[in-house]
């Protein structure tokens, strides 16, 4: 889980942002969980904001700085992973701060990075609640390698050191490269961690670009998965009793297969049952399928899911419903959306928890994003955040002007 997080310099976001996750007070919500050190964490963070406000930025930030401690380089000339400096400040470095739990444990890591190398890194982990370091690194030059020092409770032997070392390029973070080398027993501090972050941490609108119908087709060979499914489906009242997926290959050369691929749903109705294709089905129903797929993640296990704008093409109630499923029968996952739906404004546990939520505003005179969560604003307590937002009082809303227009331009 996230503790918190902050970019600087990374696309519209030129000064530092922070998302702070850690929870006071109501620790009898549903919406925190408590860590096993006794800090408490959101589970949910919603993001609102006008268009091109820089609110998905902050997403792909966050995405970033977990794709720059999991994915590793094979080539010098590979560019970092990153979404590029403010424009204005193309001279500087992208800075990026994650503190997240694994494990139970807590890490801190901190990036500089430019396009081409990285300029520094330091992460941090609280082994039995107490700061270590885990390892720190320095850029020296462009035909040099790195400075690299690792923490002495890791325990490494000197080789699995220099083997790390001597594979990490100025393009890539040094945990990253125990995706390049097979290291010993003596690196299970670094594969644990490796490992998480590869199975919990997911990326915006989710990791893998399977199709509608490749991802129906796996839940239709995990009986438990499309159990939930289809309980789901009931719920929603999308009429849907069942659905099947074929897939067939048919090779006609060497060079040569035709594929075919069919998703079929049984449909209920007071006159009887009948099958549809996937063709025949909605685009709101295809996209609460597919969300259903990474709610099943957070309801079974721990994972941290970023979507850009979750509410797209679901009813206001289904919405309410799939953000309720999540936190009461979640345990230590995290789910942090944008948001058009302003009408979640007015519902009592964002009112009385209004540290879940975040405004962003881009500044017309910098360009640049600013990130403020709803409880810095003073507000009062019996003053509700849909009617603060409507009324101006939060900001983040598009300015408009006139409707009325001078198509002709006439001076």
């Amino acid at each position: 889980m996230i503790r918190e997080f902050w970019a600087e310099n990374y696309k519209s976001i030129r000064d530092k942002q922070i998302l702070n996750f850690e929870c006071k007070g109501n620790d009898d919500s549903v919406a925190s969980v408590e860590m096993a050190n006794g800090t408490r964490l959101n589970k949910l963070g919603i993001i609102y904001g006008a268009n091109a406000s820089g609110k998905s930025n902050i997403l792909y930030a966050l995405q970033n700085v977990f794709d720059i401690l999991f994915a590793s380089r094979s080539g010098k000339e590979d560019a970092v992973i990153g979404g590029g400096p403010f424009a204005l400040n193309r001279d500087q470095p992208t800075k990026l701060f994650v503190s997240f739990y694994a494990n139970q444990i807590r890490y801190d890591y901190q990036v500089a990075y430019f396009p081409d190398y990285i300029l520094k890194e330091e992460l941090y982990y609280y082994p039995n609640n107490t700061k270590a370091l885990f390892y720190e690194r320095s850029y020296t030059s462009a035909d040099t390698q790195a400075d690299i020092r690792f923490g002495n409770s890791l325990k490494l032997l000197s080789k699995t050191q220099d083997a790390i070392i001597q594979n990490t390029l100025n393009n890539h973070s040094v945990l990253s490269t125990f995706n390049k080398v097979a290291l010993g027993d003596d690196a299970l501090g670094i594969a644990n961690l490796y490992n998480w972050i590869a199975a919990h941490v997911h990326e915006v609108d989710g990791d893998y670009p399977d199709t509608f119908k490749k991802r129906i087709g796996n839940v239709t060979h995990d009986e438990k998965k499309k159990k939930f499914f289809l309980q789901l489906l009931k719920k929603a009242d999308f009429n849907i009793e069942d659905f099947s997926y074929r897939y067939e290959e048919t090779v006609l050369s060497t060079k040569f297969k035709t594929i075919f691929e069919e998703v079929q749903f049984l449909n209920g109705s007071e006159l009887g049952l009948f099958v549809l294709g996937d063709e025949s089905q909605s685009k709101g129903t295809k996209r609460y399928l597919m969300i259903l797929d990474f709610l099943y993640d957070m309801v079974t296990g721990d994972h941290v899911y970023m979507m850009d704008e979750l509410d797209v093409e679901l009813h206001y109630d289904l919405l309410l419903y799939f953000l309720n499923v999540f936190l009461y029968n979640s345990n230590e996952s995290q789910l942090i959306f944008t948001s058009q739906e302003i009408l979640l404004l007015k519902e009592d546990f964002l009112n009385e928890n209004r540290n879940l939520v975040w405004f962003a505003e881009k500044s017309s005179k910098t360009a640049t994003s600013k990130f403020t969560r709803a409880d810095q604003f003073g507000l009062h307590k019996n003053l509700s955040l849909f009617r603060s937002y409507k009324i101006g009082k939060l900001g983040a809303l598009p300015s408009l002007g006139s409707f009325l227009l001078d198509i002709d331009d006439k001076e």
